[in-house]
């Protein structure tokens, strides 16, 4: 395992959560907190600027551009970066298309903190305790 910080983002239009989610990141051994951005779109700009994570954790429904758009462009032109989806809904079928387009995770807004951190170790390929995707299995 490497020493260095898994870094990440933090995708959603809802200021709060996103400022929630931020809040419990940084909690977290081993993880550090880029940016947040509202949308897809933002994501991209921090991207383009050279701002790039290890970790995205996006929303799935936003304005502009949305978490499945956005992980269409990711895949395409930053496929290094590792893509969790954060959503309310739990439908098997969006779960597996998200996995088809290429996101490396799914959690539910209503996860708590373990699986959050497990989600991203597993993600950045920092866990041994979970070999497969979480919410992707």
């Amino acid at each position: 395992m490497t020493n260095q910080p898994i870094h990440l983002a933090v995708v959603d239009d809802h200021i709060l959560f996103r400022k929630g989610l931020r809040a419990l990141l940084s909690g977290f051994l081993g993880m550090e907190v880029l940016f947040e951005a509202g949308d897809g779109q933002e994501l991209l700009e921090y991207l383009d600027q050279g701002t790039v994570p290890d970790v995205v954790l996006m929303d799935l429904q936003m304005p502009v551009l949305d978490g499945l758009q956005t992980t269409r462009l990711l895949r395409a032109q930053y496929p290094d970066v590792r893509i969790i989806i954060i959503s309310m809904h739990d439908e098997p079928e969006l779960i597996e298309n998200l996995h088809q387009e290429g996101a490396h995770g799914y959690l539910l807004k209503n996860a708590n903190p373990e699986e959050v951190r497990n989600a991203i170790l597993t993600a950045a390929g920092r866990s041994q305790r979970y070999p497969q995707l979480v919410g992707l299995n």
